[in-house]
């Protein structure tokens, strides 16, 4: 679900003063994680948009799609993994 920087500043807001430094800056940094996040999956899905659009696809027979799926979750996976390290 996506923050917004109204629902964050209303979280903020509706803290207590005291843990308030603390808490407020985590409820901005999901803000901007949100924000990139939706702007990099709008991205991949125009990029698959175009990519149909110019006949790029891939057939896949039926029974041959849980491999396929599983083999794009370990792609991910060791992206995430390279991007974290």
């Amino acid at each position: 679900m996506k923050t917004t920087l109204a629902e964050a500043l209303e979280a903020a807001r509706a803290l207590p003063s005291e843990p308030r430094p603390e808490v407020t800056p985590s409820l901005f940094t999901k803000v901007e994680t949100d924000e990139a996040r939706y702007a990099a999956l709008k991205a991949a899905i125009n990029l698959g948009i175009a990519q149909l659009d110019r006949g790029e696809t891939v057939e896949i027979a039926p029974e041959d799609i849980d491999a396929y799926i599983h083999g794009l979750g370990q792609i991910a996976a060791e992206r995430a993994t390279r991007r974290i390290a």
